[in-house]
């Protein structure tokens, strides 16, 4: 019992810590205090450990040797690298589950359309968060556009990347998005994905991919300067 109480404990402290992470509350590039992190989320040293290697996993947190702990930088230069990642690893699920489509496959991305844009009909674009109404749609209409693949690496790694821009999305959701276009570039998406033209539904998740690094500079900013003004 002790054991799962401190593994519950930790998975709540690692989504807190990931919460203010991505809020901007634990700002890019601080130092984490062991100290000061029990006494905010109220937890013993064991679970806080654990805590901090799961956030770690997900590139919130970076582990520097005999130094602890800090909050990962936010750069141009990491967006683009996980930008890249996304589009290799997405592309090809999608292509794969273009190829075997089916249904099931097709119906679950119109249904995640349609509670996305329930979602935000009723939710601020506040926060991407997994928490979120809106960011917890979100989050299933990017994985139904590739559940025909079927790969359990290929989909760890979609849900890991997926988290990793997190961030980004969160610093720039309110400043270049509005309700209306957030649920029509999503529309549009599927509605290419859901036609039976493989490479331009692979061009179109690409663009879509590359619309936070390139809302960024359209608009005058670099990640660095929106991480100081969140």
């Amino acid at each position: 019992m002790r054991l799962e109480s401190d593994e519950t404990q930790a998975r709540i402290a690692a989504d807190r810590l990931t919460a203010d992470v991505r809020s901007g509350r634990l700002a890019p590039g601080s130092k984490l205090k062991v100290g000061e992190l029990r006494d905010r989320y109220g937890i013993g040293a064991s679970p806080l450990r654990e805590a901090l290697m799961l956030v770690s996993s997900l590139g919130y947190v970076t582990g520097e040797s005999h130094r602890g702990y800090r909050v990962a930088e936010l750069s141009d230069e990491d967006l683009a690298d996980i930008t890249e990642a996304r589009e290799v690893v997405e592309t090809g699920m999608l292509r794969t589950s273009m190829a075997n489509r089916d249904d099931n496959w097709a119906v679950g991305i119109v249904a995640a359309m349609e509670r996305l844009r329930l979602a935000v009909s009723k939710g601020p674009l506040a926060s991407d968060d997994h928490t979120s109404l809106v960011g917890l749609a979100h989050r299933r209409f990017h994985t139904a556009l590739v559940a025909g693949c079927n790969s359990m690496r290929l989909q760890q790694m979609q849900e890991l990347l997926f988290d990793q821009a997190g961030r980004y999305r969160d610093i720039m959701i309110t400043k270049v998005r509005s309700p209306d276009h957030f649920v029509s570039m999503h529309e549009d998406l599927a509605a290419v994905v859901l036609g039976h033209d493989i490479d331009r539904a692979c061009d179109a998740l690409k663009g879509h991919l590359n619309l936070t690094p390139r809302d960024v500079h359209v608009n005058g900013y670099s990640v660095q300067d929106m991480a100081k003004k969140s």
